[in-house]
């Protein structure tokens, strides 16, 4: 037996021995659980409270109906005593009529209301749950970009598709039935215990048992459903990561070994599953004995309230229906908690990324007041090293970029150069610091008019399923054809849009008309024209340097940024050579600054990258 099968099979081994020495899944898998924010139990609660009070009429009137279903079931034991009493004591045909139809009337009130309050509870789930699936995918995409960067994809698909998927499953199917059932139980105790107080003996310890069952259950299944969520969001991320990668994972020849890292942790969930399946069949050895208990005290009981308080027989045998009616509801409902825990594994992921951006709690209303960019004191990390300390990428920087200013970063590779830009433009929230645009704190400013007011054009340009006019509309929706034209002609690319098939209806991007590298970089650009930023952030954006449009694209960007606060991540020391100022950047600090005449009078490390780069 190998020893992840061991693993596999061990109820106290960890996932991360199941993953063994797959340290791209055990990355996986840390990752998921570490970044993308999971709500506390207490919080989910709050914030189904909150949309249940949105929706206060529907959940009062089902409320009261499964309510009425359960009394209607409690009031049928009573019914059925009673017409025993009447047997008993010979009593007329009439009276057996009327019980009998009592009973009838009973029985009908409680499936109708049963059937109506199903349906109710359900239409009032699904409406929660269609908001709770909206915010979810509105969140997911306010998510700051970072996160996305670091977790990958992969774990808010998950959110969007399998927690959603799980929870409307129990919404549709396990929610009715246990809040159902849960009234049910109220009632019949509450008709056992006004019954007689005799039955009060059998409440005390019978009930405890079910409920200690129910407590051992939810404690020790609970981290273990939200442990397997994390490695199907783990699984989803190594499967697109795969996916994506497939002209390199066939380069390489490496598709065993990708399919090693989504089976790994495939079984990291599987062997999740079989746990809790134990914890099942622990549980139902356990309830037996309850079960028994309440059958045995229901016998001594009603001999009791028989021969010692001369109770009537009809009394006692609806005391035992009551027992009986009882048994089948609290199992049913203990056996349900596989599925609630589920759920609730899923809603606490959905409510995490639901309340991961509050848009009620959003910093708020401060404006740019004009193009100028401040940085006071940021400085910023990436999670933490094997020794538990931070990975720092941005030293404490302070910086001054004016109105209209244009600044280039240089330096090597991992200088901080990207950080920096990302923090520029708000889409990277620093560790610690400042950033004001026009004097607005990026941290209580309103989103919107940052959003509008700064943009970032990177390396990596996504082509939007749609026509090209659609994809350009994306920046300004209400951009006219004639403004569309205009925005293509000042990046020199109205020359191939006008030779598409159809021009701007042309279908682009996936399943359209592929678009080259240069042709995408160019369309980025035109989009920066429509939406007109005071600041842009070129990161890299004109980076192909064996492009042989790579001089097109340096072009089209000095076009772009002329008129705006501008900064750009060079790439080429010739992209950062007609910079108003450049920022020479080396292990996350500002080594060197000034124009480009002056560094290279000066003689230090940029003078030096300029020889190496003019050789």
């Amino acid at each position: 037996m190998t020893s992840r099968t061991r693993a596999l099979l061990d109820w106290d081994a960890e996932p991360e021995e199941v993953l063994g020495s797959d340290a791209t899944a055990q990355r996986q898998l840390a990752e998921h659980a570490r970044i993308l924010p999971v709500a506390e139990v207490g919080a989910t609660v709050r914030h189904l409270g909150r949309r249940l009070l949105r929706h206060r009429g529907m959940t009062l009137l089902t409320a009261l109906v499964v309510t009425g279903g359960a009394a209607a079931a409690a009031w049928l034991p009573r019914l059925i005593g009673g017409t025993v009493d009447i047997v008993q004591q010979g009593g007329t045909t009439d009276q057996l009529i009327h019980q009998a139809l009592l009973i009838m009337v009973a029985g009908i009130l409680q499936a109708v209301l049963t059937a109506l309050g199903w349906t109710l509870v359900s239409s009032l789930g699904q409406r929660i749950l269609a908001g709770m699936r909206e915010d979810v995918i509105d969140r997911a995409l306010d998510l700051p970009a970072q996160s996305m960067e670091i977790t990958g994809i992969g774990d808010a698909l998950s959110r969007v598709a399998d927690d959603v998927d799980v929870t409307a499953r129990a919404v549709n199917n396990v929610v009715p039935n246990l809040l159902q059932l849960g009234f049910y139980i109220a009632v019949t105790v509450i008709g056992m215990l006004t019954l007689s107080p005799w039955l009060l003996i059998l409440a005390a310890v019978v009930l405890p048992l079910y409920g200690l069952s129910g407590w051992w259950y939810l404690r020790r299944t609970a981290p273990i459903y939200r442990r397997e969520r994390i490695a199907m969001g783990a699984r989803a991320q190594g499967l697109l990561s795969a996916i994506h990668g497939i002209p390199t994972v066939h380069a390489y020849g490496i598709e065993r070994r990708e399919t090693r890292h989504v089976a790994v942790l495939s079984q990291t969930a599987a062997v999740l599953g079989m746990r809790v399946m134990t914890m099942v069949t622990r549980l139902i050895k356990f309830i037996v004995w309850p079960e028994n208990l309440a059958i045995a005290l229901v016998l001594i009981l009603g001999y009791a309230m028989v021969h010692v308080s001369d109770a009537p027989v009809g009394l006692v045998t609806a005391a035992a229906l009551y027992v009986v009616s009882l048994l089948w509801p609290m199992q049913a409902m203990i056996f349900s908690l596989d599925d609630v825990q589920a759920a609730a594994a899923s809603l606490t992921r959905m409510v995490g990324v639901i309340e991961a951006i509050d848009p009620a709690a959003s910093p708020g209303t401060q404006r740019p007041q004009d193009a100028s960019v401040r940085l006071e004191q940021v400085s910023h990390a990436y999670g933490e090293d094997a020794d538990g300390i931070e990975r720092t990428v941005l030293q404490p920087l302070d910086l001054e970029i004016a109105a209209g200013e244009t600044i280039a970063l240089v330096g090597a590779s991992g200088a901080g150069k990207s950080t920096l830009a990302a923090i520029l433009t708000g889409t990277l929230v620093p560790r610690h610091g400042r950033v004001l645009h026009g004097g607005a704190d990026l941290a209580r400013a309103d989103i919107e008019s940052i959003r509008a007011h700064a943009s970032i054009v990177s390396q990596d340009v996504h082509v939007f399923r749609g026509t090209l006019a659609e994809d350009l509309r994306l920046a300004r929706a209400e951009a006219s054809e004639a403004e569309i034209w205009a925005a293509l002609d000042r990046v020199d690319a109205a020359g191939w849009a006008r030779d598409l098939p159809r021009g701007l209806e042309t279908e682009v991007g996936e399943k359209g008309i592929r678009l080259s590298a240069e042709q995408s970089q160019q369309l980025a650009l035109a989009r920066i024209v429509l939406q007109d930023p005071a600041v842009l952030v070129l990161d890299e954006a004109t980076a192909d340097e064996g492009s042989s449009g790579a001089r097109v694209l340096e072009r089209a960007a000095w076009e772009v940024a002329r008129g705006r606060t501008t900064v750009i991540v060079a790439h080429r020391l010739s992209q950062a050579r007609h910079a108003d100022r450049i920022l020479v950047m080396a292990d996350g600090r500002v080594v060197e600054e000034g124009p480009h005449e002056q560094l290279v009078a000066r003689g230090g490390v940029y003078a030096r990258l300029w020889e190496a780069w003019s050789r």
